[in-house]
């Protein structure tokens, strides 16, 4: 989950988080001194030895021996240890894992092959199937293929008792509340995601097998349209049979996921989609969230129904409501219409008393619709009714908080491009009052809702004269959120003056978040680094055989001194998210006096780091480089040394883990909210964040992030989804092959091994996250009437 995005799009683009493959290596060795445990050591010592390996991402580490190990304690936290590594170095272990006889082994085993297939999908698929297969045929099996495996015999409690030895909580153990690892759901998800010719046929025939492994099996074909963009006539078919139900079987509703997760679908299904989906709004429950995401590829026909459920408060859940003015949104001018129509029923009246009930999770609704919207078109009065909504008098932070957000949105789509229009500059009511100035002044509003608004406005014109002074006002000062959101708009103006001077500004600045605005730009647009003037509008002539080098700049001095320090400085090295960004960008402008540098990041701990490296690298020398195995070397070079990847530093927390789960009390303008934390499946993360959370890093942050229906999100030290607290180092993936349902809490990244201090709370099931991120606790109370800006004001922990 990207941290720095803001909108649902960036987050799905982002879905290879946790599960970028690592560098190849070899196998371990069952001979190898390095991978055979100490003579006489015990399981307790073999437990730490794996979280170790797990963390620093040593697959050598982890030997048969401890695969055969008859304490299967050791062996769930050997496969674990495997799964969460991936990649080629992890394969053979996981393929011996695969074979277990313990469910839980063979979760992870299937869950770490479904993100190490690459290259390997046709054998790894036939490996699952025929695991499936003789699971069912075993003695006393149902052949659902769903077990789920509550974890071994070792509690938290009783294997962290040894953190003080360097022992590690068991990869098995299970403490209060952590969720269950289901091997039917492992083994067909890894089906999906593997991609191989196979994995369609196979998983349609699961179609017809027991409901839990139906259900499996029309998620993991969700995977599998993803991968592919999407799937046979005869699936579609066979999901929406599912999905209908008959008289012998009643509908499985989750079959229309898969549909919900595909861009275009035939034409030829298109009604009956529509048919069976609207069928499925009569049945409430949390899968009745996929028939409204099916109903936005149902075309034209489907927007009554989705208008129906929007304007339907009480009928339908908060984030089904959302989801339904996003499925209207796709349907084109139809679903246009259908919004304009729905926002006069949905706008709150300017009672001060009706405006209170606007903090709760019914305001999400509202927000997307309004948000939905692409011009002012047919919804012009409601939008003025809302750009004018009164604040209620002396009305507290998280009320002003939710009318400024409705004013800004409807003075934005009211605005066109005229980015002094009185109603959007004087849009925001969370700002206090300035005697001094006037709304139609030289210099930015003041607060972060207004503007960001008069920025997205700004972006809809050509930036030059008025409109540039304006641009330039917002993008060198105030609101850090709009700068970061006016630095983008170089990426898409070329017509901006002198952005060589606002991009260095911005790769000085201290947020990680500014930093990586301006270097994105670069890696995107190199020549808008170029001091060159008019630089942005030519192209050099190519020869026929340079078709493939990138276009020469004159890079300005300052940028690429920027650019420079940034790559020495160590706690840009820290942030994996940051570092990649800075990396792309000296990359795109071709800086040689990077390379020692690039050469020393190829060798990093972090892939996602390596990777950056090894392909900024390549634009240098002028040839594919790959520096998976830490070593900068021409991609698939004859000869070249296979060696293990470089493994990362133990982290701090894992020294003194947390032995069982912490209950977090949050007061915020929303009211008092929980969670509780769990070590048992991310022993480390959760200790991250608990240490946090006693040390009062979270009071006074702000909810940088919320998707009304998907996902509330915090932590971000600057506020705006950057950056971790300073002095602790990107964690470690601790992912597992748990379900993301309504209110599961997991840790926010922006690719493998980038989180820190952010979390976020789920609204609603979201099986496209399954296995992507890792998933820390369980959260309670309405996480999704927050919104973007709402303030944590403490954070108690009880043990």
């Amino acid at each position: 989950m990207p941290r720095r995005r803001s909108s649902l799009l960036a987050l799905l683009l982002s879905l290879a988080a946790c599960t970028g493959q690592p560098a190849p290596g070899p196998a371990p060795d069952a001979g190898s001194a390095a991978a055979a445990p100490a003579a006489g050591a015990g399981a307790q010592e073999r437990l730490g030895a794996l979280l170790a390996a797990e963390q620093r991402r040593a697959a050598i580490e982890v030997s048969p021996a401890d695969q055969q190990s008859r304490d299967v304690d050791v062996r769930r936290a050997a496969a674990r240890a495997l799964a969460r590594i991936g990649g080629d170095a992890a394969r053979p272990g996981l393929v011996r894992a695969l074979a277990d006889e313990d469910d839980e082994v063979i979760a992870w085993a299937a869950y770490g092959l479904g993100f190490s297939c690459k290259e390997h999908e046709n054998e790894t698929v036939s490996a699952l199937v025929a695991r499936a297969l003789a699971r069912d045929a075993a003695p006393g099996r149902s052949g659902g293929g769903a077990a789920a495996v509550s974890g071994g015999a070792a509690a938290v409690s009783a294997s962290a008792a040894a953190v003080s030895t360097g022992a590690a909580v068991s990869g098995g153990g299970v403490s209060a509340g952590a969720p269950r690892l289901d091997v039917g759901g492992a083994l067909a998800r890894a089906i999906g995601r593997c991609g191989a010719e196979a994995s369609e046929p196979t998983l349609v025939a699961w179609l017809d097998g027991p409901r839990e492994r139906a259900i499996h099996a029309a998620y993991a074909l969700g995977d599998l349209a993803a991968l592919k963009l999407k799937l046979r006539e005869e699936t579609l078919v066979a999901l929406l049979n599912l999905a209908s139900g008959s008289a012998a079987s009643p509908p499985v509703p989750e079959a229309l996921y898969p549909i919900g997760r595909l861009e275009h679908v035939p034409l030829t299904v298109i009604p009956r989609i529509r048919d069976v989906a609207a069928a499925r709004l009569a049945e409430a429950g949390g899968a009745r969230l996929f028939a409204v995401r099916a109903l936005g590829r149902a075309g034209e026909a489907a927007v009554g129904e989705l208008a129906r459920v929007l304007t339907s408060r009480g009928v339908f859940a908060a984030s089904e409501r959302a989801e339904a003015a996003r499925a209207l949104k796709r349907l084109g001018a139809p679903g246009q219409r259908a919004l304009a129509d729905a926002l006069a029923s949905l706008a709150p009246s300017a009672d001060p008393i009706a405006l209170t009930g606007l903090v709760g999770e019914d305001f999400g609704a509202l927000l997307t619709a309004l948000d939905a919207l692409a011009s002012a078109g047919a919804a012009r009065k409601p939008l003025r009714d809302l750009a004018a909504l009164p604040p209620p008098p002396s009305a507290p932070a998280a009320i002003l908080r939710r009318v400024a957000w409705l004013r800004c949105g409807a003075a934005r789509l009211l605005a066109g491009e005229n980015h002094r229009d009185p109603l959007l500059l004087g849009c925001d009511v969370t700002a206090p009052d300035d005697p001094g100035s006037k709304p139609d002044a030289g210099a930015p509003v003041r607060g972060s809702i207004g503007a960001r608004a008069v920025v997205e406005v700004i972006g809809r014109g050509a930036i030059t004269g008025a409109r540039l002074a304006a641009f330039r006002a917002y993008a060198e000062a105030g609101d850090l959120r709009a700068r970061e959101a006016a630095i983008e708009l170089i990426a898409s103006h070329e017509e901006i003056a002198g952005a060589p001077h606002l991009l260095a500004k911005a790769l000085a600045a201290e947020e990680p978040g500014l930093v990586a605005a301006a270097a994105e730009v670069i890696a995107r647009q190199p020549q808008r680094a170029s001091e060159a003037p008019g630089q942005g509008k030519r192209k050099r002539k190519r020869k026929r055989d340079d078709k493939d080098a990138p276009a020469a700049v004159v890079t300005s001095p300052a940028v690429e001194g920027a650019l420079l320090s940034l790559l020495d400085r160590p706690g840009t090295r820290d942030d994996p998210e940051l570092i990649g960004a800075v990396i792309d960008a000296a990359g795109a402008l071709a800086l040689k006096p990077a390379e020692p540098r690039l050469e020393e990041l190829c060798r990093s701990s972090y892939p996602t780091t390596r990777a950056h490296a090894g392909t900024a690298l390549g634009v240098l020398r002028g040839r594919k480089v790959a520096c998976d195995a830490g070593l900068p070397g021409d991609a698939g070079a004859a000869g070249r040394p296979v060696v293990a990847p470089p493994a990362g530093e133990l982290p701090a927390e894992a020294s003194a883990l947390v032995r069982e789960p912490a209950v977090l009390t949050f007061d915020t303008d929303a009211g008092e909210l929980t969670m509780t934390l769990d070590p048992a499946l991310a022993p480390v993360a959760v200790t991250r964040f608990v240490d946090l959370a006693r040390s009062g890093y979270y009071d006074g942050k702000i909810v940088h992030r919320v998707v009304p229906g998907f996902v509330t999100q915090f932590g971000a030290p600057f506020g705006d989804g950057a950056g971790g607290p300073p002095g602790r180092p990107a964690l470690r993936c601790e992912t597992s092959p748990v379900p993301f349902e309504p209110l599961r809490v997991g840790v926010a990244l922006a690719g493998r091994d980038t989180g820190s201090s952010q979390l976020f709370v789920m609204h609603a099931r979201a099986p496209h996250l399954d296995g992507q991120y890792a998933a820390v606790g369980v959260a309670a109370g309405p996480w999704a009437a927050l919104v973007d800006g709402d303030v944590i004001r403490s954070v108690k922990v009880r043990d």
